[in-house]
């Protein structure tokens, strides 16, 4: 029995230190909250206006960074937003960062 002991132990021991190791080197990673924030976005429609950057086939609300990157709205969209024009987005942005979750957005003045 205490042969048995002597030759478990080690592989026992072995296979928790190679789990915990896996574990700390990305083993099952958490997704990253959602960011809240406020963005300036020229709004138009993700086919209508946006097609070449977003290959949508549908309309959807889409906006554009100053930087002239194309983010999807979804959510609180104002109706009008096929009529275009810069917006003031509140919301939260996904962690992927190719949509954000529209809390409210008003016209720019």
């Amino acid at each position: 029995m205490k042969k048995a002991l002597l030759f478990a132990v080690p592989f026992v021991l072995a296979f928790v230190v190679s789990t915990a190791v896996r574990a700390e080197e990305g083993g099952e990673k958490k997704a990253a909250p959602a960011k809240a924030g406020e963005w300036t976005l020229t709004i138009g429609c993700a086919h209508c206006n946006f097609g070449a950057d977003t290959k949508a086939e549908t309309c959807a609300a889409a906006g554009k960074t100053a930087d002239g990157k194309v983010i999807n709205l979804t959510g609180n969209v104002a109706k009008e937003y096929k009529k275009g024009g810069d917006y003031v987005v509140k919301g939260k942005l996904s962690d992927d960062g190719k949509t954000i979750e529209v809390a409210e957005m008003k016209k720019k003045e």
